[in-house]
């Protein structure tokens, strides 16, 4: 008796409701457009989490966005207001505190 109320109870609910549901996922077509929103600044919300991809995105919001919470104990807190771009352009003249930045950037210990 337990073993067909479980198996009539989700049938009497579909018939109830109109007839037999259809998944979402199979009434979709297949080529659906990928839809990016923007978000307040105008950064494309689907972006990758490569920091030489991201140069002109400020370093806080990246770290928000891509990394883990902890690597705000080592990264130089005065480098958080400057865009990658800027830090990497530091990296690149051997300024210390940028290529500490630079580093922690990308070390796959911090990715989300």
């Amino acid at each position: 008796m337990k073993t067909l109320s479980r198996v009539l109870a989700p049938a009497l609910l579909a018939l109830s409701l109109g007839g037999l549901a259809v998944p979402a996922a199979s009434a979709a077509p297949a080529s659906v457009p990928v839809v990016q929103a923007a978000d307040d600044a105008g950064l494309v919300a689907g972006r990758d989490c490569r920091a030489g991809d991201n140069l002109d995105e400020i370093a806080a919001k990246f770290i928000s966005r891509c990394k883990k919470g902890s690597i705000r104990r080592e990264f130089p807190s005065d480098r958080l207001s400057r865009s990658l771009g800027e830090i990497y352009d530091g990296k690149q003249r051997g300024d210390r505190d940028d290529v500490k930045a630079w580093k922690l950037l990308n070390d796959r210990r911090f990715d989300k």
